[in-house]
């Protein structure tokens, strides 16, 4: 599922997210935490989202593919790591207010006997992308452009987990040209178009891609099948739907 906006000549917001790690939990693993190598686009809204203050579950439609564009190009080796951690439990009613104790929170010694674990997380190494992103709405575009110009930010920005803290480097402003170089393709791009060639790595993911908010809090209305290079290698993909951004050729979606 790509964007219903017509990108050519609409002004985009450019800029780069990165931090020493990132963890972005694949939704099809129940046990262990493997992560997503390619920030995705649901990410990309909700750390936004966070820069801006925004209520929980209050900005989908904000970035719904009638409303928003977005081109994701990875521009680190995306080398992750393995480790392993032990977790405990944070659900309603696990954690609870220290007796007497003011602004202190405990969790029962029985339940961490029981429920502590040892998983193990997969994190991105040096994880770092640039983004390109287009919104309808005017006012949350001049807005968003500010607070990442003025390095400010509502809630502390990080790339998946929390711990993972991130930084905005590289904030521009830039009008979308058509067409490109589809043997220089820096974004990932939607995998039917990608062709793959002799010698050059090519993997592929399948993420979250757009939300709605729902009575229970929120649900997925839309994946992403895309392929991207590792190493920052370009793609081949001669007819897929490219954009010039700047002296970059990428694919909106």
């Amino acid at each position: 599922m790509t964007t219903a906006l017509d990108v050519v000549g609409q002004e985009c917001l450019s800029f780069t997210v990165s931090g020493p790690f990132a963890h972005f939990r694949r939704v099809d693993s129940t046990t262990e935490k493997p992560t997503y190598r390619v920030i995705p686009r649901t990410t990309v809204a909700g750390l936004l989202a966070a820069v801006l203050g925004e209520p929980r579950d209050s900005y989908y439609e904000t970035f719904s593919r009638e409303h928003s564009a977005m081109a994701i190009s990875p521009v680190c080796s995306l080398r992750t790591q393995s480790i392993p951690m032990l977790t405990l439990p944070t659900t309603s009613g696990d954690i609870k207010s220290a007796q007497g104790v003011s602004g202190k929170t405990v969790i029962d010694p029985e339940t961490i006997a029981k429920e502590r674990k040892r998983r193990t997380f997969e994190y991105v190494v040096d994880a770092a992308y640039r983004i390109d992103l287009i919104l309808a709405e005017t006012d949350t575009f001049e807005r968003l452009a500010e607070y990442l110009t003025s390095g400010r930010a509502v809630y502390t920005p990080s790339l998946g987990k929390t711990e993972c803290l991130a930084s905005f480097e590289d904030v521009e402003r830039n009008t979308v040209e058509a067409g490109g170089d589809p043997e220089a393709i820096s974004s990932t791009v939607p995998e039917g178009h990608v062709v793959p060639t002799p010698d050059t790595p090519l993997r592929m993911e399948r993420s979250p891609a757009f939300m709605e908010a729902e009575e229970s809090g929120r649900k997925t209305t839309g994946f992403a099948s895309y392929a991207y290079a590792p190493e920052t290698e370009p793609l081949h993909a001669p007819e897929a739907p490219l954009s010039t951004v700047g002296d970059r050729t990428v694919c909106f979606r």
